[in-house]
């Protein structure tokens, strides 16, 4: 007898601790929209290089692209004149070619580069997409 009493009061209180929690509602949740982010004068972000594109030098600068009008000497002292010539602080020249472009800071990416890297994110992300056994060779 007794130990049904113990039964039965446990089961009443596990219900009503269950029935308690499910009929709590969480607030509806705040959507705020992403802030901003600063740009600084003067300093490069994320996007500002020079380019060639279609037999031109590109400029972009602060979310602004023009075309390049006379020499412009990048951070690490490399030059680059308004042909797509390219001459290095350390003597080194080099003329850039179609889709190469080149940080402000100095650092080349050609087109190959760009599309090697593009084919390698294509084959990593198919293989995600595949699943099961891969073969090996």
């Amino acid at each position: 007898m007794r130990f049904r009493s113990i039964a039965l009061l446990t089961f009443a209180l596990t219900t009503s601790a269950v029935s308690a929690s499910a009929q709590a509602k969480m607030p509806p949740r705040k959507v705020a929209a992403p802030r901003p982010k600063p740009v600084t004068p003067g300093v490069a972000t994320l996007k500002d290089d020079v380019m060639m594109k279609e037999g031109k030098v590109l400029v972009t600068q602060m979310g602004q692209t023009r075309a390049l009008t006379q020499e412009m000497s990048l951070t690490n002292g490399t030059k680059i004149t308004p042909t797509g010539s390219v001459v290095t602080a350390a003597g080194g020249s080099a003329q850039l070619q179609e889709g190469d472009m080149m940080s402000l800071s100095g650092r080349l990416t050609t087109s190959a580069q760009k599309a090697e890297q593009d084919s390698l994110l294509l084959v990593k992300k198919e293989n995600l997409k595949i699943k099961g056994k891969k073969k090996k060779g």
